[in-house]
């Protein structure tokens, strides 16, 4: 979602509390493709840091009415999973521009940061030795000196 401070990336807990499980929903199927309701509920489980697990009973009345609204699809069934994908509509609806996987991907990124920035203080010594290893990693990659 573009924010008003100029970047992309999952929406703000201000914003889901204030817009709903449906806004994140679509959010979501644009920026990552189709997926399952289970998928759905983890991923927003990832994002949040586990701080939030949409009970499936929220979840899928909601994937109904954003389907009967046009704003998402099913993309395909396997079985007993229905894939849903957002809708051009859908896609209109939240003022997401059409962004490719890549794009989205550092998105998220530059999402999930910003917030381990703002939480340094209350991660493990264990989840702090991870992301160096991984900044370690990217340094390495553009090559910066340090």
């Amino acid at each position: 979602m573009y924010h008003e401070h100029g970047r992309f990336g999952p929406p703000p807990q201000w914003f889901i509390k204030r817009r709903g499980l449906k806004y994140l929903i679509l959010y979501l199927l644009s920026s990552r493709g189709p997926m399952t309701g289970a998928q759905i509920i983890d991923e927003i489980e990832r994002l949040s840091m586990g701080f939030w697990r949409p009970s499936p009973g929220s979840v899928y009345p909601a994937l109904e009415e954003l389907e009967a609204d046009g704003l998402i699809k099913v993309a395909r069934v396997e079985g007993t999973k229905k894939y849903y994908e957002v809708t051009d509509s859908g896609k209109a609806f939240i003022g997401l521009p059409s962004i490719d996987k890549t794009t989205a991907a550092v998105n998220d990124f530059l999402s999930l940061a910003k917030y381990i920035i703002d939480n340094w203080d209350v991660l493990s010594e264990a989840d702090r030795d991870k992301i160096k290893s991984v900044l370690r990693d990217l340094i390495k990659a553009v090559g910066i000196q340090c």
